[in-house]
């Protein structure tokens, strides 16, 4: 805004505030200013990108995330079951929306996973997964959650990327049946390559070697399983409501416990009168025979 315009603005304001005082006709919009331009300089200081130096991995794009409900409920619910399933192993990391830096030297050599499980490494906090600080070991596990928009990258670029690192299982999964009518699909290396992972008997059950667990879509839920013990794996929510079940059900045992205790202690303090009631009339008994006795 020019100056003049900037003036005719103030000229605007202070007519209207005096005609609102005043009490003169006016129009109900004219008590309300009209909107004070912002300097220049501050637009400029408000705008103005931030003076740093982009490190060489960056552990963020500076992208904002857009997911759909379905999409980030199932990326979570993967996350709880694995890390609460692993929590046990010091060896076994489990992460997710991470970059995942796989070639030194090339920060363009970069995946970043919806859910990955790397297996032998040490738990702990990170920004980044860099396959040379730890070791040269890659994610053993990988799953992309397919959406619109990343579900041809997944199935082409991305499997391709995954096989070339030597990840060990790539997973898809489809928490709406979109994109993969069964839900769920899944690629195994064999022989240097990848090779589909076969569906067990038709059951919607898929087997994971590199996790030894089972794997089955049940809606927007991809839910795994552990064969050893028969059991499934427990998302967060189900984990807290198993917990306020076993809660409820250890008060109700607890108050049945003192319900018997009580009923015992009453039972017990009965027996006691009953046996005291006959020890009395006993006595009794034998004093009147022997007054007998001597009568005779």
């Amino acid at each position: 805004m020019r100056d003049g315009a900037l003036a005719v603005s103030h000229s605007t304001n202070r007519k209207r505030a005096s005609q609102c005082k005043s009490g003169k006709p006016h129009k109900f919009s004219d008590c309300y200013p009209v909107p004070m331009p912002v300097p220049v300089e501050a637009v400029r200081r408000a705008t103005r990108p931030p003076e740093v130096q982009l490190e060489e991995y960056p552990f963020s794009d500076g992208r904002v995330l857009m997911e759909t409900d379905p999409h980030a409920n199932s990326i979570v619910a993967m996350r709880n079951q694995l890390q609460w399933h692993f929590e046990a192993r010091p060896d076994v990391y489990v992460a997710g929306s991470m970059a995942v830096f796989w070639r030194h030297g090339d920060p363009s050599a970069v995946v970043a996973p919806d859910v990955f499980v790397v297996i032998g490494v040490a738990k702990g906090d990170r920004q980044s997964y860099r396959t040379w600080d730890e070791g040269g070991i890659v994610p053993a596990f990988v799953i992309e959650v397919a959406s619109g928009s990343t579900s041809r990258r997944d199935e082409t670029e991305k499997r391709e990327t995954y096989e070339q690192m030597g990840v060990r299982e790539y997973w898809r999964f489809d928490p709406t049946g979109k994109w993969i009518a069964q839900g769920l699909l899944g690629w195994r290396l064999a022989g240097g390559g990848y090779e589909r992972v076969r569906e067990e008997a038709g059951e919607g059950r898929y087997c994971s070697e590199a996790l030894g667990l089972e794997l089955r879509a049940e809606g927007w839920l991809l839910r795994f399983r552990d064969p050893i013990v028969g059991r499934d794996l427990l998302t967060h929510s189900e984990f807290g409501r198993a917990l306020q079940e076993t809660s409820r059900a250890l008060q109700n045992t607890e108050r049945e416990r003192d319900a018997a205790e009580r009923r015992a202690e009453t039972e017990a303090a009965s027996r006691l009168q009953a046996e005291r009631e006959r020890d009395e009339a006993n006595r009794r008994i034998q004093e009147l025979e022997a007054r007998l006795r001597l009568s005779r």
